[in-house]
């Protein structure tokens, strides 16, 4: 390392990568092996920092080694916040930071994929809606478009996995991908990115299938507002009104998709024991998160809120790791709708196998893997990109 050439580093450049990539200053000079004031003085002033260094600090970030070459940080769009925590707990670690990079990255090359094949890029969603119209009453309407009523007869209310998969493919068939990736559970549930073309959504992984379903009705409904950013399980209440009142709308949202008001109050009717021991069953009954059945419960008056407090206190299981192969973890991760447009792009020659390896995230030697998991959905998506305009260009019913 002391042999390793120098160059000079913008310190704006420097202060972007560790503040936006979530980094904290002592664990930055443990991975360097320099003191804090070292990389503090970095991010004050222009230094000459030697080439491994920046490799190592390029690993933790999770960057390409030449953003250390920009003159100044890129100019964002930033990305909303509907957590509602606290200033000082206001800022994003670094897998969170990460996802939130990576689904911004992914959405873009979805968006530049669909322009060079002629493709619309626009979500297949209801127009106009806004958090004035009833949750219930839009959710009512949606439900027959995300096939809510047939997934549970097709994979039975014991598999929450299969039924997450089903959903995540309606939701892609609506020419809006779904991704997925790892982060604290405790920091963000998932992330809705509405700025621009296409709409997209990320799911944190970490969260059980159950969990991971109610978090990905909520996040389509701030797509139906219009309203993206980054969500927590459950929200803050640090947030300001406006804020509360989107992430209101898209919790009661998401809680009338997956449990419409007749069939969950019956259900709950029919429930023995304690109030706590009832949202579990429930939860698997319906595959929806415990805090959203216990939420839920609460708001349709059939719970008391000390009721509420001890099932959330309850965790929903995480998944179980399973080891899966790189082809099963790529379509995990990046969606069937995705990884079907990046095979397609790469077929027409309007991506390079490079560029094709980088938005999948995999070796192209699983490309024949790829396609044979893209067989296997369980519901068709829709690579021809074809919109229902008669039921999507509907304003919501009143």
């Amino acid at each position: 390392m002391a042999n390793s050439p120098k160059v000079e580093v913008s310190p704006a450049v420097i202060k972007w990568v560790v503040e936006e990539g979530g980094l904290e200053i002592p664990k930055v000079a443990s991975r360097l092996g320099v003191p804090e004031s070292a990389v503090r003085g970095w991010m004050r002033q222009r230094r000459r920092i030697s080439v491994a260094k920046l490799e190592k600090l390029s690993a933790y970030a999770r960057r390409p080694l030449a953003v250390f070459l920009l003159a100044r940080p890129p100019a964002r769009q930033p990305t909303p916040d509907y957590r509602g925590l606290p200033p000082s707990k206001s800022g994003f670690t670094r897998d969170a930071a990460f996802a939130i990079r990576l689904a911004r990255y992914l959405r873009g090359a979805a968006g530049e994929m669909m322009e060079s094949c002629g493709q619309d890029a626009s979500p297949d969603v209801r127009p106009g809606v806004t958090v004035r119209h009833s949750p219930e009453r839009i959710a009512s309407q949606e439900r027959p478009r995300l096939g809510l009523d047939a997934p549970r007869r097709a994979a039975g209310p014991g598999d929450p996995a299969r039924r997450f998969a089903i959903l995540r493919d309606a939701v892609e068939s609506l020419n809006v991908p779904v991704f997925q990736q790892r982060a604290d559970p405790e920091e963000m549930r998932g992330l809705s990115l509405t700025g621009g073309r296409p709409c997209a959504v990320l799911i944190n992984s970490c969260g059980s299938p159950a969990a991971k379903r109610s978090a990905l009705m909520h996040e389509y409904g701030h797509i139906l507002l219009g309203k993206g950013g980054v969500c927590a399980v459950p929200p803050g209440g640090g947030a300001p009104p406006a804020v509360r009142a989107v992430e209101s709308w898209c919790d009661r949202f998401a809680a009338f998709a997956l449990m419409p008001r007749a069939e969950f109050c019956a259900e709950y009717e029919r429930q023995e024991g304690a109030g706590e021991e009832a949202i579990a069953r429930l939860s698997r009954r319906f595959a929806a998160g415990r805090p959203a059945v216990a939420m839920h419960a609460l708001d349709l008056g059939l719970a008391t809120r000390a009721t509420v407090d001890r099932a959330l206190e309850r965790k929903d299981a995480p998944p179980k790791s399973r080891g899966p192969s790189p082809p099963a973890r790529c379509v995990g991760e990046r969606g069937r709708k995705f990884v079907s447009l990046v095979l397609e792009s790469r077929r027409a020659r309007t991506i390079s196998s490079r560029d094709a390896a980088v938005y999948l995230g995999v070796d192209l030697v699983h490309a024949q893997a790829l396609r044979e998991i893209l067989k296997e959905t369980a519901r068709p998506v829709l690579a021809r990109n074809r919109r229902s305009r008669e039921s999507a260009c509907a304003p919501p019913k009143e």
